[in-house]
């Protein structure tokens, strides 16, 4: 973890896209390592703003790639381990519950399900089947010929 903390510290004296290629390579990482570092990153505010940045434009880089998923699921990985900060925080203030009242529910009417509700429209003829036009599809001229 202290590693962690050093790198994190180094990371807030990068300039943009200096700190765009070393998210890069952590998410690419996807290790013990990794994890690790997201925490240390969690913990500094507005590293963890300049990170989240980062993770977006990573995220649209990656767009359109052969192998966007993939990115995509370790981009969210590291997002995830970005947001319990915030998260811890929005519990302390939920753990303060209010008293709330609980309104009945207003009665609903029945539906008498009956056969006449599953009729058919057309009154139960079958149609025909029509006939499909044929298509021909047919090989261009070559240009060689």
């Amino acid at each position: 973890m202290n590693q962690a903390r050093k790198t994190a510290a180094l990371w807030s004296t990068l300039s943009t896209g200096e700190l765009a290629e070393q998210v890069q390579l952590t998410v690419k990482a996807h290790d013990a390592r990794a994890k690790a570092l997201w925490v240390a990153v969690a913990e500094d505010l507005v590293l963890a703003a300049r990170v989240r940045g980062a993770l977006a434009g990573l995220k649209a880089e990656f767009r359109g790639h052969r192998d966007e998923v993939m990115w995509l699921l370790w981009i969210n990985q590291a997002q995830q381990q970005l947001a319990p900060v915030a998260q811890a925080q929005t519990r302390a203030v939920a753990e303060s519950p209010q008293p709330v009242a609980v309104a009945e529910a207003p009665e609903v009417p029945e539906v008498a399900l009956t056969s006449a509700s599953f009729e058919r429209p057309d009154n139960g003829v079958v149609r025909e089947a029509r006939d499909i036009p044929v298509m021909l599809f047919q090989e261009p001229p070559s240009a060689a010929g």
